[in-house]
């Protein structure tokens, strides 16, 4: 496989003297030095989805959101692929009635906390090909043992940082994106872009001292789900619900009575500027819509796009407004996985800066045992 070149995500700030000592006192977090064996996610594959055609994948949250952007980015030509949340019960129902028994099967991806709300689809699927994704002591462990179904075991240093595992990899070998190359970009972003992160943490608590929200301005589809996946992390790690908001540029632009009071971070690709505009001679006509604008016949898509940002830019310096930008050289999947890198970093520190453990016990659990409680009191009620 060729090698991309070492290259690394860039972030530049707006303004003057952002260039503050990011102190790297901070321990290394337990995700970047995360072991990944691909030998049991492809020998699973081989023995138990590659000679499905059709394949449901049944999961929730930011599992679901990410897979969801990869698979929007990078279709699979051998499979088709269909996503649904373990409590749609009205798309589960419609699944299950119009694809060819012979030719379906349904995984589900569920970590240790969620496993509880996929079990329920899990149990009404019982004459359907199932696989279950799971870590290795919970209940899709116990099921897969008694339903004998085929179960891939997962281990995840944390219930939030779970990317760099079989619930990514595992589904990707379907597409035919190289799960290696994500893992490579993980594993060059853990390695270069440590300071960075820590600068962007510094930068944007400092700012929020002052700001009342955070607009992330991504025009990728890919990076824009991706982002959108990481955002309930985000806002847990500087504790605050609906600080961060993801739109594109025009979104933004109707948003200009409000920036002055936000951060803004574009996240930027570097497109290619081979990709130019063939405008029509004719159009310049003097009467036409693109009369006097022949310089468009030498402009290429990454022109329009660097314009747009620099608009946003210049309005926001115009209004106080502050900024940074992150710029990923392409949006390959060695980038993506940089910029996933990126991020689970910026959020770890965001949390420490806080002096908030991202690393504690996971959520839902008490909500699972609340409802077990509930569902026990009325079937209770019910028999009497």
């Amino acid at each position: 496989m060729e090698k991309t070149p070492k290259r690394k995500i860039t972030v530049r700030y707006s303004g003057e003297g952002e260039r503050e000592k990011a102190s790297l006192t901070f321990p290394l977090p337990p995700f970047v030095t995360q072991k990944i064996d691909f030998l049991p996610f492809q020998s699973f594959y081989r023995a138990t989805l590659r000679i499905f055609r059709q394949v449901v994948i049944v999961t929730q949250g930011d599992i679901f959101a990410t897979l969801e952007a990869f698979f929007s980015a990078y279709p699979s030509f051998e499979k088709r692929v269909f996503f649904c949340t373990g409590t749609d019960q009205i798309l589960l129902r419609r699944l299950y009635d119009e694809l060819p028994q012979e030719d379906v099967v349904f995984l589900f991806l569920a970590r240790r906390p969620e496993e509880f709300w996929n079990l329920f689809a899990f149990l009404t699927l019982q004459d359907r090909r199932r696989i279950l994704v799971g870590e290795p002591h919970g209940a899709f462990a116990e099921c897969a043992r008694e339903c004998f179904v085929p179960f891939l075991s997962v281990d995840i240093p944390c219930f939030s940082f779970w990317h760099r595992s079989a619930f990514l990899y595992f589904p990707l070998s379907m597409s035919g994106i190289p799960p290696e190359e994500v893992e490579r970009g993980f594993q060059e972003g853990y390695a270069l872009l440590r300071e960075a992160a820590l600068r962007m943490a510094l930068f944007v608590s400092r700012e929020l001292a002052e700001k009342e929200r955070v607009y992330v301005v991504v025009d990728t589809v890919l990076l824009k789900k991706l982002t959108v996946s990481f955002v309930s992390l985000l806002e847990e790690c500087f504790g605050k619900r609906g600080l961060f908001c993801v739109v594109s540029g025009e979104d933004l632009w109707k948003e200009k009575g409000e920036i002055s009071r936000a951060l803004v971070i574009f996240v930027q690709e570097s497109a290619n500027k081979k990709f130019r505009i063939r405008v029509p001679q004719t159009f310049f006509s003097p009467s036409g819509l693109f009369a006097q604008r022949e310089f468009l016949c030498h402009c290429s898509f990454s022109d329009i796009q660097n314009a747009k940002w620099e608009v946003l830019q210049s309005l926001l310096r115009r209004m106080g407004g502050r900024f940074l930008i992150l710029e990923l050289p392409d949006v390959s999947p060695f980038f993506v996985g940089q910029y996933m890198a990126l991020l689970q970093y910026f959020a770890c520190y965001s949390a420490w800066l806080r002096g908030v453990d991202v690393f504690s016990d996971p959520p839902l659990v008490h909500f699972e045992h609340s409802v077990v409680s509930f569902l026990a009191k009325q079937h209770g009620e019910e028999t009497r």
